[in-house]
């Protein structure tokens, strides 16, 4: 079995932003899982929107086909039934779960976002990496390895 370390990202704003949120891998292993949280707060327009995106990549994928070095991505769009329905908070979650994507020491990822609209946005990632347990401090202190 292997360990995991979790990595959290956050980012906040009022405009679109490349590169909201960096982290940097610290050890060799895999990353099982990632959740990823984006929430818009007091859109008031029909059109409001953003959309959130984990990736290797230090620039976004967003309306780009074939981008391999994304991983993750989520979209929060608000509809009003009239306009003027007043100001909204909205929140999606979204979870992937990998088979194993291998990461090494020192690769950086990146959140991105792109908003559409007037507003304040909020989005946060959780990354779990799995290291082997080999790999772990607790393996190299006496723990049994199988």
């Amino acid at each position: 079995m292997a360990e995991i370390k979790v990595y959290k990202m956050y980012a906040t704003g009022t405009v679109s932003a490349d590169a909201a949120a960096t982290i940097d891998v610290q050890e060799d292993g895999e990353i099982c899982s990632i959740l990823l949280d984006t929430s818009i707060q007091a859109g008031d327009n029909l059109s409001d929107g953003v959309a959130s995106e984990v990736s290797f990549a230090s620039v976004s994928g967003f309306g780009t086909n074939d981008t391999r070095a994304s991983l993750i991505g989520a979209r929060v769009y608000q509809a009003f039934l009239t306009s003027g329905g007043g100001p909204i908070q909205k929140t999606t979650f979204i979870t992937f779960a990998p088979n194993g994507i291998p990461v090494a020491a020192g690769e950086r990822l990146y959140m991105h976002v792109l908003q559409s609209g007037t507003f304040t946005w909020f989005s946060t990632a959780w990354v779990y990496f799995c290291l082997p347990r080999a790999l772990s401090l607790r393996g190299r202190v006496g723990r049994r390895v199988r």
